[in-house]
């Protein structure tokens, strides 16, 4: 796959004609797959142009909205969902495009437009002045079909603002369902104050991730991938209130697995909370329910399909 970043000045040109979509395609959810299987469909290569940074920062600067995915992940999922180019703009530099000078400059004389695919809430240009009547209008001028592809649905419209929400309340096996696949969130494992290790269950330790949206708080069944291994482990996500904690962290206790693994990069496949984050009386009442949150664990990881 192909993949266009830096100035857009610097992009060349695309010799072929292309199907295209435009979009942030946070998460590459299901909703954005109609539109992917559409582009597939087409007789002409398929390209995504997606945004990093999100245009929220671009235009209210210093909100840092939380990501489903990192520019890496997407342009990844973006690969498997067979798409053979993705572009990256920074809305920074195109947002004083007018629609019919976005069309001309980017889609006409960098992609080579033939399809424009979008959803029916695509906005586009200037004050977002332009929409799919205008990209219509602009196709028939410049030789391009636009497609619109119904929004899709399940229990209701299917977003990136919704699945963000899902796994901000921790419901990440239903966000799953609408993301096509589990959320997942890595980083490198850092030293914490070794409680766990005190309590007889050690805990892999990950720094909050910054632009990454985060589950939340509570206990959670997961996969942890390490090195290419893939193995159960309990997630903790939260402030640890029993020992009268205020940061956030992410630590996950990986099951039968006795490594220093400090350094070492994992990635945390969240399959479902088991419950919310509590206050305990005591260490031991703690340690209690932990050995009950490793039975279920065990348990809700025997019957989850790998890779989902």
């Amino acid at each position: 796959m192909k993949v266009l970043d830096g100035p857009l000045a610097a992009w060349e040109a695309q010799e072929t004609p292309s199907a295209l979509s435009i979009g942030v395609f946070d998460g590459v959810h299901l909703g954005h797959r109609a539109i992917l299987d559409r582009l597939s469909a087409s007789p002409y290569p398929s390209t995504v142009l997606t945004f990093d940074p999100h245009p929220a920062e671009v235009l209210s600067p210093g909100t840092d909205p939380r990501l489903i995915t990192t520019i890496d992940e997407r342009i990844d999922l973006l690969e498997g969902a067979g798409v053979d180019t993705v572009g990256v703009l920074d809305l920074a530099e195109i947002r004083h495009l007018e629609p019919d000078q976005f069309v001309a400059q980017v889609l006409v004389d960098k992609v080579g437009v033939r399809l424009v695919v979008v959803g029916p809430d695509f906005q586009f240009g200037k004050d977002r002045a332009g929409n799919c009547d205008t990209l219509r209008r602009a196709g028939a001028r410049h030789h391009f079909d636009v497609e619109v592809v119904d929004l899709a649905e399940s229990s209701g419209v299917i977003s990136s603002s919704r699945i963000r929400r899902l796994i901000e309340e921790g419901d990440v096996a239903t966000a799953a369902k609408l993301l096509g696949s589990r959320y997942r969130l890595s980083g490198v494992v850092v030293s914490g104050d070794r409680r766990g290790t005190a309590m007889g269950f050690p805990t892999a330790n990950l720094g909050p991730p910054r632009r990454k949206v985060v589950p939340g708080r509570g206990v959670y069944a997961a996969f942890a991938h390490l090195g290419g291994a893939m193995l159960a482990a309990a997630v903790n996500g939260g402030v640890r209130p029993t020992f009268g904690g205020t940061d956030l962290v992410i630590e996950a206790y990986i099951l039968d697995f006795d490594r220093n693994i400090y350094g070492s990069e994992l990635e945390l496949e969240f399959v479902d909370r088991l419950r919310p984050e509590l206050e305990f009386e005591s260490v031991e009442r703690l340690v209690e329910a932990m050995n009950q949150d490793l039975a279920r664990v065990r348990q809700v990881l025997k019957t989850a399909a790998v890779g989902t």
